[in-house]
């Protein structure tokens, strides 16, 4: 695809926001990175509507990519995050495409059962109520939800650097089904939901690769030589998720994913 003249607006210059926005600029556009901690040519908060204001005064975008992320935090920082940064582009911005990141864990699938874009969400807790919220807010002002399967890539892989290490293992059972995407491959995912102009609206799964938590756990003994370490750690706050991701609809377009955890591990280990 060619970006060349194409305005974009990037929220959050984290670890997605940052891969995108070059990215982005490789393809010949102009980008505008808004974060309020991360290196970016604009540094506030979207959850600000002044920042946004400003950002407008430097540049009208064609697409707004909402890459923020909280990695944790209190019902607050979700707000700031997620629903107020949607909020303030719907007040702001008319007949630009919002391409917003959330995320796979907002299923109820349990039991290794599949999950498509139309199976049921969950607000089982108020952090996915805010981010179910933000979501609504993209959807009805015609934007697009591109729901994220766990990311890493070669700086950031917990699964594979806890095993590396000698740490206890994901929790879960041997059949607990894992879904990962590579940072790479979700830069290019967004990329093509965000600057197509005969893309449908709506929500997208983006998921690069789905196993059970035994089937990696035997792949990473056979690539590093290691067994597993036995014991398994604590489940987070959001608890122990087992669903695999179906993400048909966006591989209908185009998409496929080119990286893998496995690829990861084996340049872990020749290093």
């Amino acid at each position: 695809m060619s970006l060349r003249e194409h305005n974009i607006w990037i929220i959050g210059a984290g670890y997605l926001g940052s891969t995108l926005a070059e990215a982005c600029r490789q393809e010949g556009a102009h980008v505008l990175t808004i974060d309020p901690a991360a290196v970016a040519n604009l540094r506030g908060s979207a959850a600000d509507e002044e920042v946004l204001r400003h950002a407008l005064e430097r540049m009208v975008p064609d697409t707004v990519f909402c890459c923020t992320a909280t990695h944790g935090g209190h019902a607050e920082d979700y707000r700031k995050a997620y629903l107020e940064p949607a909020l303030n582009l719907d007040h702001l911005l008319e007949g630009t495409r919002v391409v917003f990141c959330s995320s796979t864990s907002v299923y109820a699938g349990r039991g290794g059962e599949t999950v498509t874009e139309e199976s049921p969400a969950k607000a089982d807790s108020e952090h996915a109520g805010i981010l179910l919220r933000a979501e609504e807010v993209i959807l009805n002002s015609g934007g697009v939800v591109a729901r994220l399967a766990p990311i890493y890539g070669d700086e950031r892989c917990e699964l594979v650097r806890r095993f590396r290490d000698g740490l206890p293992t994901l929790p879960g059972g041997d059949e607990r089904v894992l879904n990962y995407l590579h940072v790479e491959d979700a830069a290019d995912a967004l990329l093509l939901l965000g600057t197509q102009p005969w893309l449908q609206d709506g929500i997208y799964n983006v998921c690069g690769e789905s196993f059970t938590r035994k089937e990696i756990y035997t792949q990473l003994q056979e690539i590093f030589g290691i067994e597993a370490e036995p014991e398994s750690s604590a489940p987070s706050h959001r608890g122990v998720s087992d669903m695999r991701v179906d993400c048909t609809r966006i591989r209908e377009l185009g998409w496929e994913p080119i990286c893998s955890v496995q690829e990861l591990a084996r340049e872990w280990k020749a290093r």
